[in-house]
């Protein structure tokens, strides 16, 4: 009765030697088509690129398979090692890290089998996949539970196949958020009992360590960043260098400010965005004597980059915080006040902030704090008029290539699925420079 399994894994073994063999042989031939790639073509490079991309995908989709049966295997456990990442580590040489983010990914995949199927077959990268992981290993049992759920895995598959991996760990966190509101709480409220902040004198200088809360964390940004203007030609600063000095200038702005006194406050200069459904929710809720078993499923409120707000934190700023109302139509286009003037007010910028999120140029990620508002019909070319419906966000660099080009900007409906106004750019000869799609750089 033992001789068929031996002869089987005798034969799967033969299998996966000539599949390696094979693979191996792959490599080379790409490596002698590749040795030279300043002397292919464009079309030949990008090819290779997107073939080496997807080819990633899939082996790392494979990998994780294969760790996930030696994990439940167990028989790594005779080597010494405490863990199976442990023993990972050591064999593969990766190191720890690596080695977890191997086995978040592939626990992902597992749990979640179209996206991982979609890594597989290389329609998703392996960097969406980490973007995911990340969500559904600090998200509560449940929350997990419900992102498995069929629906949720096509819309997460939805996001991941339209924007980056960055915007889509966003947009994954939003909608475990929307998922499960108290989760994001909890996890919040862990954070901050978690936080601390150590300042140490010492013969070097002054030594700051310490863990913030995300929201914390990410005042503590924007307040840096505001108090580090963009570095000069002739400026030789590294960027801890530059940070270390705002840090400086944020205490001394403090200490020379003759309104700071026990009990001050400076409100913090945070941009929340929020639908209307989730007004009229946060409103029910505050009134609620009770909360509710079951809350509706609304979307979360957000920064400006679209991170999930905590509830509380939302709460507390709505209990001290100037509130700018932008009304907007069916198409999302807020309100304008004409041609009275040519610099954009702030209620204006928050407008266009509101309504594009980033810089309006197809695949460029610059945050909404880097960019400016230019006139899509320019002021003094066209007599544009200073109005929300005529502005749209672009960092400098395009800003610059814009007027550098003299590009035509048209808006394009519907916004993406971040919810992102999108806008076509052309050339005066009529030619498409940016079409409103993600640049995948063909």
């Amino acid at each position: 009765m033992a001789a068929p399994p031996v002869l089987t894994v005798e034969r799967r073994t033969h299998d996966v030697a000539g599949a390696l063999a094979a693979l191996a042989g792959s490599v080379r031939e790409l490596t002698s088509v590749a040795a030279s790639p300043a002397d292919l073509g464009p079309v030949a490079r990008r090819e290779l690129l997107s073939g080496f991309d997807r080819a990633v995908a899939t082996l790392t989709a494979l990998r994780g398979q294969v760790l996930l049966a030696e994990r439940a295997e167990g028989t790594w456990r005779g080597h010494g090692d405490p863990t199976f990442e442990a023993w990972r580590a050591r064999t593969s040489r990766a190191g720890a890290r690596p080695v977890m983010v191997q086995v978040r990914q592939a626990d992902t995949a597992a749990a979640l089998p179209r996206v991982g199927d979609a890594v597989r077959d290389g329609s998703v990268t392996p960097d969406h996949l980490e973007a995911l992981s990340r969500v559904v290993a600090s998200a509560d049992p449940q929350v997990q539970a419900a992102l498995a759920a069929p629906e949720a895995q096509e819309e997460l598959l939805s996001v991941a196949r339209r924007v980056d991996a960055g915007t889509f760990g966003r947009a994954a966190a939003r909608i475990a958020a929307r998922l499960d509101p108290r989760g994001l709480e909890r996890s919040y409220q862990a954070q901050r009992a978690a936080r601390y902040l150590h300042v140490t004198d010492a013969t070097d200088g002054t030594r700051i360590s310490g863990l913030l809360d995300r929201m914390a964390g990410h005042r503590l940004r924007l307040a840096l960043e505001a108090a580090t203007p963009r570095p000069a030609k002739d400026d030789e600063r590294t960027s801890e260098q530059r940070r270390a000095d705002a840090l400086g200038a944020l205490a001394e702005s403090v200490l020379t400010d003759p309104r700071t006194s026990s009990g001050a406050a400076v409100r913090p200069h945070v941009s929340f965005h929020m639908t209307e459904s989730t007004w009229v929710a946060i409103r029910a809720q505050r009134r609620a004597t009770e909360p509710t078993v079951e809350e509706p499923a609304v979307e979360p409120v957000t920064l400006d980059d679209g991170t999930p707000v905590p509830p509380s934190e939302v709460a507390r700023a709505l209990c001290d915080c100037e509130l700018t109302r932008v009304v907007v139509d069916a198409r999302g286009a807020p309100l304008d006040i004409g041609r009275a003037q040519r610099t954009y007010t702030g209620a204006q910028r928050r407008a266009v902030v509101a309504r594009d999120r980033a810089c309006g140029w197809a695949g460029c990620d610059a945050q909404a704090r880097w960019c400016e508002v230019h006139h899509i019909r320019w002021w003094d070319r066209d007599k544009g008029p200073t109005s929300v419906e005529n502005g749209v966000l672009l960092c400098s660099f395009h800003h610059h290539e814009v007027h550098r080009r003299e590009l035509e900007i048209s808006r394009a409906g519907p916004p993406d699925p971040e919810g992102r106004m999108r806008y076509v750019f052309m050339s005066p000869s009529g030619r498409v420079v940016s079409d409103g799609a993600v640049d995948r750089g063909s």
